[in-house]
């Protein structure tokens, strides 16, 4: 009971460090892994607390039970939505790996338990091989469940973010450039050029508008060009338009931008598309923009796929962190194997 406690209370001082963090900054993704830590922690500890107490009598089993027949069920649905989403995705776009994803996870997430079970019958339930096993599951199990953790709080650091207040006071709007057909807008980014458009117009003074992006090998001109002149046509006037026809990537996008601000500190609002927006607003914190990031709608079957790439994406972002973690679970999972396997002698020899 008193290691109930200690985990209650960390679950609660997780949850408030959290939302401290938050408000003061709500461009970091720790500060929704620790929120959602201590509520994981908070629930855990609260349900064992009640259920040894038996003051709700059978509610907390009956409450721990659903929520695993939620998660049980939620897996096969998950499964299914990407799946049905990669083969629109395979209909309708291109078929590189980055449209892919969503088809390409969901068969797997349908493929990976059957070969495990498969294995699990070949190797038996004793002996050296059964305790391999045991211990590629455990290990296999850890980094899904990392995974999972780190782009649920992905996923709802995006969303929340999304939700944030819009203030009118920026003196700059960024567009970031996503590429031309020729010389021509697709729609993809009309939608960020229309988004640009309509923030320009909420705020409390005409902002600069800065299109953004250089010229691809496949281009006829530089993006931010094209961008431009997209924007004139649609009512901004020319003396209000800033163009940045160099940058190659996101980073640059957002580096090059600001270099070309009167005061590299002014308030700016960065207009990306909508699955884009959260890491975008990662990397304005990373470069000391001070901005927040809109976005614009895109098809929603476009969604998942470009979803999965951003989380990806993020994930090399903190490249080390996660190494670290990886390799700390790889020890663990090893020195148990090892202590396992050193029992299995012992008591066969």
């Amino acid at each position: 009971m008193p290691l109930l406690y200690t985990f209650l209370i960390l679950g609660i001082a997780l949850i408030g460090v959290g939302i401290f963090a938050y408000v003061r900054e709500r461009r970091r993704l720790s500060n929704t892994v620790l929120i959602l830590a201590g509520l994981g922690l908070t629930l855990f500890s609260g349900l064992l607390m009640l259920a040894s107490s038996e003051v709700l009598g059978r509610w907390p089993f009956f409450i721990v039970v659903t929520l695993g027949v939620l998660v049980a069920l939620g897996y096969p649905v998950l499964a299914g939505f990407l799946i049905s989403n990669g083969l629109t995705m395979w209909k309708r776009e291109a078929r590189t790996l980055g449209n892919l994803l969503s088809l390409l996870i969901g068969v797997g997430m349908v493929v990976a338990p059957v070969v495990l079970v498969q294995i699990g019958n070949w190797v038996g339930q004793t002996g050296t091989l059964y305790t391999l096993w045991v211990s590629a599951l455990v290990f296999l199990i850890g980094i899904a469940g990392y995974f999972g953790f780190c782009f649920l709080a992905f996923l709802v650091a995006s969303v929340a973010y999304g939700r944030m207040p819009r203030k009118g006071d920026a003196k700059y709007v960024i567009i970031l450039g996503s590429g031309l057909i020729g010389d021509k807008v697709p729609p993809l980014l009309a939608a960020r050029l229309d988004k640009a458009i309509e923030v320009a117009n909420r705020q409390d003074h005409p902002p600069v508008l800065i299109p953004s992006g250089g010229q691809g090998g496949d281009e006829l001109m530089p993006e931010g060009t094209a961008m431009a002149r997209y924007l004139e046509d649609h009512g901004v006037p020319a003396d209000r338009i800033v163009v940045e026809d160099k940058a190659v990537n996101t980073v640059q996008n957002l580096r090059f931008s600001q270099a070309l601000m009167s005061d590299p500190q002014d308030k700016a609002v960065v207009v990306t598309t909508g699955y884009h927006v959260f890491r975008a607003a990662m990397l304005t914190r990373h470069l000391g923009l001070n901005a927040r990031v809109r976005g614009a709608r895109t098809a929603f079957y476009f969604v998942p796929s470009a979803f999965v790439r951003e989380f990806i994406a993020v994930l090399r972002m903190n490249l080390k962190l996660n190494a670290a973690l990886i390799g700390l679970w790889t020890a663990i999972v090893i020195f148990l194997l090892g202590v396992s396997l050193n029992w299995w002698f012992v008591q066969n020899v």
